[in-house]
């Protein structure tokens, strides 16, 4: 078998997302942009846009091919080594090596640690060679930039344990080049170049700092600065660039390997050179979806404002992160500075993301900008089509009809035809549709250009003797947009902390065992989990649910962009996520979610919306409809809660679009714990039991059934303490080290 044609095990995954992921595709086009399938068999994750053959026309290289313009017929380049079920080509860079007038190819590898160059023959069907530069260790990918400003490009890649540039010295099929160490401290997953400190030369940036550029970049020592922390993960490249138009430069990145695109706002000094007045203040930009790990810049849309385009990454660690069986996504960013937020722009949905070198190039030689989108569903061209005066009626959701909610094993294309759940990869379609058929009944959630600066204000700080205790408020979104826009909440960072620690977010209780008086707590209501999990080393952070405790709210005043006090409350909950994932006390590779009573049904529905959160406990908190009150629905129906189902569905629960069969298996395979008790008046147990024993299975399809689990307590409406503690034990074998 030619390995090099994408022939393993994944090749047979992409005609199925061909197939499977049509609807969602359809869904897509807030920008217009056409899918051209060029190899759906692909798993090559990198690519170069280059004029291969020297017709005038940019060709498409990617990993073992070559594509020729303008019909993308496929030329054979290599055999491609596969080490460890990888193609070793993680980088695709176009120049010319050898000087003699034709584009090579310079690839910088994880898994052979090697950085090496493919000799361009000249012809178009001869075959290319490959040379070794270095084995310098693991590498994520690599990037061209002009780092010794010289005019030339040089080599930077994302070395995991080294730091590094080479610069091509010499020319010819012994091409020479040289090796400039960095300091290690900049070593780490993300890497990126820009002028950070406005001193017109390029500086390094690094997961946990940057590199200040010295005067003679080959032979002064590279200065550097630990600035910032940013996530443990970041994608490539990090960008360095004046996101916000106040005259410095910003930094922007993914997450590669877990959820959200970030950046940090560099706050300068207006005043002199004290740097010591610089700070960098992190902002959620969207968190909505995982595996942004390769990052582009373009004017998409021909307007003059830069977009940043993220593409998820398909399977980059073989479905061990959170939302690497989710739909792809491509999409773009464009900075809106009267709210100060980013407008997200859907590309496309479906079957095309990114792997870890796409490009972006004016391919057709239209105007306008294209994407290639390699990686291991298949090869990709995105065709612009912003001046193709073609109609788009944008994005479209196709959710499927799911008149069984209990069963989950199941999903529909977009004909409406069901098929089987078989594989994590067909429950990431259905659980699609699920965040879908929630959002008709709750509302849609808020979109990215909502998401203003959090703007937290600190208005009371006590001590206790285990934690500081401080009374906030946050900014939800735009006073513009919503009234009601600023939270209040109580947040508790423990005390002599060592390192970074896991964070909880505390939702509201209903009940007596929230409004007691725990020592220290100085009658402060609804904190009765937050101050024992504060006790225990957990970052607390206590939103109140509108409408309860200080947050006075009229459902029915403008403006506000919320069909239910449910999504306002999701979305208050994201937002609070938002405040932990900026402090520097908390690991936000560690956020749980806790809840009783209602603030154990906005446990489970914030986060099915937000993968950050990572295991979740909830008491007295869902039952499926139909054991709720007997079948009555109506204390869900209240403007605090859902009317949607009041004014579109009725009171009967077979009319609801969605139940907490799905709500439950949408949570998998992260961590889970439920305090349901016996003599619970709000409803019948039984319900709960189905509901477990129905998303138990999604849990079992990840391999993950021991991360739902279910206690069933021999109590009324309340949490006992002995519940607590096993939920609090449970929490900790998930989110301690």
């Amino acid at each position: 078998m030619n390995r090099s044609s994408g022939e393993i095990s994944l090749a047979r995954i992409a005609p199925m997302l061909l197939l499977l992921l049509g609807p969602l595709a359809a869904r897509a086009q807030d920008l217009p942009f056409r899918v051209h399938v060029l190899n759906a068999n692909s798993e090559f994750c990198a690519c170069a846009a280059f004029d291969v053959n020297r017709d005038g026309k940019l060709d498409v290289f990617c990993g073992g091919f070559w594509y020729e313009a303008p019909t993308w017929k496929r030329h054979f380049v290599r055999e491609v080594e596969i080490i460890r079920g990888r193609h070793d080509d993680f980088s695709n860079l176009p120049i010319d090596v050898d000087g003699d007038g034709w584009t090579d190819v310079v690839s910088a590898n994880y898994r052979s640690q090697t950085i090496y160059w493919v000799k361009n023959p000249g012809t178009s069907d001869g075959t290319w060679t490959v040379q070794q530069i270095d084995k310098p260790g693991p590498m994520e990918t690599a990037r061209l930039f002009d780092i010794d400003g010289d005019g030339r490009s040089d080599i930077l890649p994302n070395g995991v344990q080294f730091a590094a540039w080479w610069e091509l010295k010499a020319g010819g099929d012994q091409a020479t080049f040289v090796r400039h160490d960095l300091p290690k401290e900049v070593a780490g997953h993300g890497g990126g170049f820009g002028d950070v400190n406005a001193d017109g030369r390029g500086d390094l940036v690094g997961p946990s700092g940057w590199l200040e550029a010295p005067a003679d970049r080959r032979k002064d020592r590279w200065i550097w600065h630990a600035d910032f922390t940013l996530h443990r993960d970041c994608g490539l490249p990090i960008l360095v660039l004046d996101v916000d138009g106040d005259k410095d430069n910003d930094i922007v990145y993914g997450r590669g390997h877990n959820v959200g695109l970030y950046w940090l706002e560099h706050h300068t000094d207006r005043h002199g050179e004290n740097r010591a007045r610089e700070t960098w203040e992190r902002h959620a930009i969207d968190t909505s979806v995982s595996q942004y790990h390769s990052l582009l810049t373009g004017d998409l849309d021909g307007d003059g404002r830069l977009e940043i385009v993220a593409g998820r990454r398909f399977m980059g660690h073989e479905g061990r992160d959170i939302g690497e069986y989710d739909p792809l996504v491509v999409a773009a960013y464009t900075w809106l500075p009267e709210s100060r937020t980013f407008l997200r722009r859907t590309i496309h949905v479906g079957k095309v993301g990114f792997g870890l070198d796409p490009k972006i190039a004016d391919l057709d030689a239209d105007g306008d900008l294209d994407l290639i989108c390699p990686g291991r569903s298949g090869l990709y061209l995105l065709e612009n089509l912003q001046d193709k005066n073609e109609f788009h009626s944008g994005p479209a959701k196709h959710p499927g009809t799911y008149t069984d909610h209990s069963r989950l094993l199941v999903y529909q294309d977009d004909a409406g035809q069901e098929h089987p759940v078989k594989t994590p990869l067909d429950w990431g379609i259905r659980r699609r549709h699920i965040l879908e058929h929630a959002e008709r009944a709750m509302g849609d959630l808020p979109t990215t250009d909502l998401r203003v600066p959090l703007d937290v204000k600190v208005e009371l700080e006590e001590d206790t003797p285990d934690y500081v205790r401080q009374k906030i408020t946050f900014a939800a979104m735009s006073p513009k947009v919503a009234v009601g826009n600023r939270v209040p909440a109580y947040l508790l960072i423990p005390k002599n902390l060592q390192g970074r620690a896991p964070a909880m977010l505390c939702l509201h209780q209903t009940t007596a065992i929230g409004k007691g008086e725990p020592a220290g707590l100085g009658g402060l209501k609804n904190l009765h989990y937050a101050h024992e999990l504060a006790s225990r080393g957990y970052v607390c952070i206590v939103p109140d649910y509108p409408s309860f405790g200080d947050y006075a709210i009229d459902f029915k005043a403008q403006p506000t962009p919320f069909a239910s006090g449910t999504m306002r409350a999701i979305w208050n909950n994201m937002r609070a996520v938002d405040v932990l994932d900026t402090l520097p006390e908390v690991d936000p590779d560690r956020i749980g979610c806790i809840g009783h009573s209602l603030g154990g049904h906005n446990t489970v529905f914030t986060a099915v919306f937000d993968q950050r959160i990572k295991a979740m406990v909830s008491s007295c908190g869902f039952n499926a409809f139909r054991h709720y009150y007997a079948g009555n629905l109506a204390g869900w129906t209240s403007d605090r809660y859902m009317p949607r189902i009041r004014d579109l569905y009725g009171n009967s629960p077979d009319k609801v679009p969605f139940d907490f069969y799905e709500l439950v298996a949408a949570l998998a395979p992260r961590a889970f714990y439920i305090n349901a008790p016996l003599r619970d008046s709000n409803f019948e147990v039984e319900g709960v039991r189905k509901v477990v024993a129905e998303a138990g299975k999604v849990y079992a399809l990840y391999g993950a059934a021991d991360k739902l689990k279910a206690a069933y307590p021999d109590a009324q409406h309340d949490f006992p303490e002995e519940q607590r503690r096993e939920a609090y034990e449970f929490l900790d074998r998930q989110l301690k080290p």
